[in-house]
């Protein structure tokens, strides 16, 4: 297979990815559970695919120093994103933690020496401000303490991306650690729910299966192929995805404003990756 075809592969697999991950928003709508007992209950259900993939590629569940590391990452990353929209909006929670592009860029820069190219930087930028934009009608100061952790969500977001630059971490046996972590975390709050109807349970389920743990499998295809700064730029179509699923769902209405900022992360992205392409 060509480069240029595998590179094309790796951007369709954190497209996919992308894709899975934004379901969230109209699922979550379905369930009245406190959003802990949420992410936890999926976490249980995102751990198979997970090993069925593991397992269907010859490896076995492990533990090192760096896979507890990455599943630390996983565990941050969720955790604080579910109890950053408790504490602030959720239009702040989003645009905060998709400020991740920046911070893959720093991370590999400090970490692995990697040094950014100029085109990255300038697409990480235009691509905040595009988000910034898609939300901008429901910005507000918020919660400091929820902006926060929404800033500290998407500097663990950003360690998910680098975690295959480092050989001895494990993605996959890092995420099913950090969901069995997520799913622990959670216990305290189940006996507080009281609804279990077919239809919650079946969204737990689908929550689980297909929004995370076919994104963490479809994101670890494609960082296979694919650089982690060119899949966390091409990933940012998720914020958007998320609300524009919701309006279609639910019959909300998108702003002139938000859709002038999704023509610009989108396009961001793409140009980065054309530009990326063409020069190698």
């Amino acid at each position: 297979m060509s480069t240029a075809i595998s590179h094309r592969r790796g951007l369709a697999y954190v497209l996919i990815s992308a894709v899975c991950f934004s379901l969230a928003g109209v699922l979550i709508k379905v369930i009245p559970w406190n959003p802990i007992s949420i992410n936890g209950a999926r976490c249980i259900f995102a751990i198979i695919p997970m090993y069925l993939y593991l397992r269907a590629t010859g490896r076995r569940f492990h533990v090192n120093k760096q896979i507890i590391g990455g599943a630390v990452l996983d565990f941050a990353m969720l955790e604080t994103f579910v109890i950053a929209n408790k504490l602030t909006t959720a239009a702040n929670a989003i645009v905060l933690q998709f400020t991740e592009p920046i911070w893959v860029i720093l991370l590999a820069w400090i970490i692995f020496r990697s040094r950014p190219r100029r085109s990255a930087v300038v697409a990480s930028f235009v691509v905040i401000a595009g988000i910034a934009c898609f939300f901008y009608d429901s910005l507000n100061a918020g919660g400091m303490l929820g902006n926060i952790l929404a800033i500290v969500s998407g500097v663990a977001y950003a360690g998910v991306f680098l975690l295959k630059e480092s050989p001895e971490c494990d993605f996959e046996c890092a995420a099913i650690l950090g969901f069995a972590a997520c799913f622990v975390a959670g216990i305290p709050f189940y006996p507080q729910e009281t609804l279990f109807t077919p239809e919650i349970l079946v969204t737990i389920v689908v929550l689980g299966v297909v929004q995370l743990g076919f994104a963490y499998f479809f994101l670890s295809k494609g960082l296979d192929v694919v650089s982690p700064v060119t899949a966390s730029l091409t990933s940012t179509i998720e914020p958007l995805l998320n609300p524009i699923l919701v309006a279609i769902v639910v019959g909300e209405t998108i702003g002139p404003i938000s859709i002038f900022g999704a023509v610009l992360v989108v396009g961001a992205a793409t140009a980065y990756n054309v530009y990326a392409a063409r020069t190698g």
